[in-house]
């Protein structure tokens, strides 16, 4: 069994601690915590045998640089990689003076992460040699699913742009939508890894890839005939169809999810939805988490008042059509306040 080099996470999300932990428990030992406080009595216990630290910047009470101020005045000496979603010009300077080596970006990319901590820590990434095989089925297979969205994107954005619609809501949809489905997985203690949650909320972005088949006016406009609106209903249907046509071995698991959310996005938890007219627990997760974060960017994003009370106020009016959305994922939104808020406010430039 090879020494493990051991690492301190510390964010106050226990989400990107899990997303970090996946992407890095291969190679390393790792320990983590909640919170700047708990982080120093570790590290002041003699270190407790940490070998580095990957630091929060935004933490409440006290956040990463008060972290870095209290370590350097009890001449703590430990390297540190800081977590931010925000690597501004003034926190990387600031980051200098305590010498921190390097930063690394939310969302977090899983391929960019591992390279950038093995380097930093001088881990070699062929650690475990019976794991190569699994190692790069996993790759390949990451890599197909990777390049059938680029592709599938590039096509779908300008379609989108060519018909008056906003890629952005459907970027939006998608990180709602993982939001969702992680802390779903952390409430339920859902043996899925993290990765396989993040693959299900990238399907959520072409959700109404069935567009694509149907003609204009029965989606540009809200005054529709009967026979159009049925028409429209059939979107669902067709995106199913759009995503399946690639039968790629490797790609299975997205396009099972992904074509699952283009045909079930319009479902109801009462059973009044479309095509199926599916209830209750007859819908997939992924797809009711998908259709909550389509309603509620619908909403959210109308006004740039991303606080609480516009919060509040998308909760209101989305509970207003009672029997709509699956009452767990309600649950979940309330639970993940703070994190989507905060999300909102980083697309503000």
């Amino acid at each position: 069994m090879p020494s493990f080099k051991r690492l301190l996470l510390v964010d106050d999300s226990e989400i990107d601690r899990r997303i970090l932990r996946n992407m890095l428990s291969k190679r390393f030992e790792i320990t983590e915590v909640g919170n700047g406080y708990a982080a120093l009595e570790l590290l002041m216990n003699k270190g407790a045998g940490i070998d580095g630290m990957l630091l929060d910047i935004s933490m409440p009470v006290l956040d990463g640089f008060d972290v870095l101020r209290v370590m350097t005045e009890n001449k703590i000496k430990l390297p540190v990689v800081l977590v931010t979603a925000e690597a501004t010009a003034e926190n990387v300077k600031h980051a200098s003076q305590f010498g921190v080596l390097d930063f690394i970006s939310k969302p977090f990319d899983a391929q960019t992460v591992l390279d950038k901590i093995c380097r930093i820590f001088g881990v070699t990434k062929d650690i475990e040699k019976d794991k190569d095989a699994d190692d790069r089925a996993v790759g390949s297979e990451t890599y197909a699913i990777d390049s059938y969205i680029s592709k599938l994107t590039a096509i779908y954005d300008t379609f989108l742009k060519n018909s008056g619609l906003d890629p952005s809501h459907c970027a939006r949809v998608s990180k709602l939508t993982e939001i969702l489905l992680i802390e779903y997985g952390l409430v339920h203690k859902l043996d899925i890894d993290v990765l396989d949650l993040k693959t299900m909320s990238k399907a959520a972005y072409f959700y109404n890839i069935g567009l694509m088949a149907t003609p204009s006016r029965c989606f540009s406009s809200r005054d529709v005939s009967d026979a159009d609106r049925q028409i429209y209903q059939e979107h669902t249907v067709a995106g199913a169809k759009i995503v399946c046509l690639n039968e790629s071995a490797s790609c299975k698991y997205f396009i099972r999810v992904c074509s699952d959310i283009c045909m079930h996005h319009h479902e109801r938890y009462d059973g009044r939805g479309f095509p199926h007219g599916l209830q209750g627990g007859d819908n997939s997760i992924h797809s009711y988490a998908a259709s909550f974060a389509i309603a509620f960017d619908r909403i959210f994003n109308k006004r740039p008042d991303y606080n609480d009370m516009q919060f509040d106020f998308v909760m209101r009016e989305l509970l207003r059509d009672r029997g709509a959305f699956l009452p767990d994922v309600v649950e979940i939104a309330k639970k993940c306040r703070y994190e989507i808020i905060n999300y909102y406010k980083s697309l503000v430039v």
